[in-house]
């Protein structure tokens, strides 16, 4: 048997194509797996109001809100109610419930505090994720 000689560059060249080979093979398979068509998610969309009311001589704010989707209320869907307080706020949940006929949904809340509320919508397997605009109250006296 008589030896090859193969110059360096030649070597090189030739480990320069199989990982480019094995880098697009590699990667057709990975576009493959990922354009696997996605459902598609209808957007909604959620509200927040409030409104004072007053019991004798407990004042509670009654946080109402919506969500829909193309127009339409979406009822049955479980929805938080998260506020925050203080100097460094975070969010935190301080209520869930399921939005009722229309996708109507409403909370009492009675701030000790100047505190920011918004309601979170998380998504399901139909439903996009949303959340609502952010309300401040204070406390009533």
């Amino acid at each position: 048997m008589h030896a090859i000689r193969v110059t360096l560059s030649a070597r090189v060249a030739a480990a320069v194509a199989v990982a480019t080979l094995a880098a697009g093979g590699t990667l057709a398979a990975a576009s493959v797996v990922s354009a696997a068509p996605k459902p598609r998610l209808d957007a909604t969309r959620l509200s927040i109001s409030n409104k004072a009311v007053a019991h004798g001589k407990h004042h509670v704010h009654a946080v109402t809100g919506a969500l829909s989707s193309d127009r339409k209320g979406v009822a049955g869907e479980t929805v938080a109610l998260e506020a925050r307080t203080g100097v460094k706020p975070r969010w935190k949940v301080v209520a869930t419930g399921a939005t009722g006929t229309g996708g109507a949904i409403t909370f009492d809340v009675i701030p000790t505090a100047k505190t920011q509320f918004k309601y979170v919508f998380a998504g399901d397997s139909t439903y996009r994720a949303s959340h609502s605009n952010v309300i401040t109250l204070s406390p009533v006296k």
